[in-house]
């Protein structure tokens, strides 16, 4: 299945259109990227940008990288930000490039197995199809391999969501998920150094003690 066939048609020849279809979600990661620069250290920029990297490919969920990042250090809020930025912009030129999306060499034959996936996923299992917008929301917010946002916008695309509910759902997604995982594993992490679990080595890098 490509792209074509479960996403809406943009015609090349509508320039303006394309160009800010492009231009918005481009703008957005830029100032995400210059944010990230300005208010962390740069160890901890360098280590964001490696763990957005990890993120967008798969097989790395949400359900890793923010943990990871909460053990370097970043502070739980900050990384959960950092993560729901990186679905909205995802979801942004998912959404408004659908079809451009699929013919990007190497990233198109990716996209189409994920589009194959969930298609597969949706026809298996007609009660979560029939959840509708809830059904977006739980496939961004329950731990799943890649980012949130892709696979949210391809599920939003596939039942016939219109751009702007599937973008509202898999946000509402991304913030419960990303916080929630957050915060349950700066909880786990405290708990694991205050109980002195964690072996010597890896405490004076996790617990900073």
């Amino acid at each position: 299945m490509t792209g074509e066939q479960t996403g809406a048609r943009l015609p090349f020849r509508n320039i303006p259109w394309r160009a800010t279809a492009l231009f918005v979600p481009c703008l957005t990661a830029l100032l995400l990227v210059i944010v990230l620069a300005v208010t962390l250290p740069q160890p901890l920029f360098l280590a964001m940008i490696g763990l957005i990297t990890a993120y967008l490919l798969p097989p790395a969920g949400k359900e890793t990288v923010i943990p990871v990042g909460i053990a370097f250090g970043i502070p739980w809020w900050y990384m959960a930000f950092g993560i729901v930025m990186v679905d909205i912009i995802a979801s942004l030129f998912m959404l408004l490039n659908f079809d451009l999306a699929y013919r990007i060499p190497y990233v198109g034959p990716l996209l189409e197995d994920l589009t194959e996936g969930t298609r597969q996923f949706l026809v298996r299992h007609p009660w979560f199809a029939s959840l509708w917008f809830f059904a977006v929301v739980l496939m961004v917010m329950v731990p799943v391999f890649g980012s949130g946002g892709v696979r949210g916008s391809v599920a939003g695309k596939l039942l016939g969501m219109s751009t702007r509910l599937t973008f509202i759902a898999i946000l509402a997604g991304s913030l419960i998920g990303c916080f929630g995982i957050a915060l349950g594993s700066e909880a786990a992490i405290g708990w694991l150094c205050a109980d002195g679990i964690l072996p010597a080595e890896i405490s004076i890098w996790v617990c900073r003690t």
